[in-house]
């Protein structure tokens, strides 16, 4: 089995990326990495959130793989879920095995205790682009003293799970409870800076003409951020970097460092109304990513 490979591959995008060679074959492996990417870092962040305590809201994708019988294999009470290491095997056609080394801390007879484990789940890669979770092992579980981890929360997970079915919906990936199934979808209103080229209009219609410029890819969360909006309580911006590579509509090699913001209204149980989305592209980077996860 050999080790995933991020491969660069760089055009010319207005003003905001570089010519560099790329073979058709590069580009094909490139797009079928990250495709598969989102669509399974969603299904993990769903995974690991849903171990934490919440208030009745509900993931975008919720685990599916005997998912009752898999959580009495966790502690009754977690506090907190730390990833702190991934890898990424592809074993087959369409078939990958995500590693993942986590931090875990626990409530055991009113005492806060920690673990850290090794996990591997085996995902297969539907047609289009859907990961599906069809097994998941413990390779390794171990002791450790115990520690804080109030940040790694269920609202972490939540706003990460959003973040990479966002990102697997705009690279056409259907997930099993789509973006595009949402109330907001309709509603929202999705504006796009290339350059001197602006875009305003719904989703649908802003993604149309944006294909144009980035027509055969896929996008790479690099960064994610929340922050508040003065003077409203239940509003807030999801602030993201990412990187996209593919090809633009006449066939030719692109690189773009993307810089979205997300608004979004918390509604009752948690649950996200999305009011207005804000992309601007921005030089991108020509430097190697070693990080598979945000």
């Amino acid at each position: 089995m050999n080790q995933i490979k991020c491969i660069l591959f760089i055009s010319l995008v207005f003003a905001f990326a570089v010519v560099a060679p790329a073979t058709a074959a590069e580009v094909e492996r490139k797009v079928e990495y990250t495709y598969s990417l989102n669509s399974m870092a969603s299904v993990l962040m769903g995974w690991y959130g849903s171990l934490l305590p919440h208030d009745g809201s509900t993931f975008v994708v919720t685990p599916d793989i005997k998912w009752d019988e898999s959580r009495t294999h966790y502690p009754n009470t977690i506090t907190g879920v730390k990833i702190t290491q991934t890898d990424l095997v592809k074993l087959a056609v369409s078939e990958y095995a995500f590693n993942v080394h986590s931090q875990i801390t626990y409530l055991q007879d009113d005492v806060i205790q920690a673990k850290q484990l090794d996990e591997t789940f085996i995902f297969h890669i539907g047609p289009t682009g859907q990961a599906i979770l069809n097994k998941k092992t413990r390779n390794k579980e171990q002791s450790v003293t115990a520690m804080s981890l109030p940040t790694f929360d269920y609202s972490y997970y939540q706003k990460r799970e959003f973040a990479y079915t966002w990102l697997a919906y705009l690279d056409g990936v259907n997930t099993n409870n789509s973006i595009k199934g949402k109330d907001w979808f309709n509603t929202a209103v999705y504006s796009v800076k290339m350059g001197t080229k602006d875009i305003e209009g719904s989703i649908l219609s802003t993604l149309a003409e944006r294909n144009t410029y980035l027509s055969k890819g896929r996008h790479t969360l690099r960064s994610i951020e929340v922050n508040t909006v003065e003077g409203r309580d239940n509003t807030f911006i999801l602030d993201l970097i990412i990187n996209w590579k593919g090809v633009n509509a006449e066939g030719k090699p692109v690189l773009a460092k993307i810089h979205q913001t997300i608004t979004y209204e918390l509604k009752e149980n948690n649950t996200w109304y999305v009011t207005f989305i804000k992309e601007e592209h921005l030089l991108p980077d020509i430097g190697p990513w070693q990080n598979l996860l945000c």
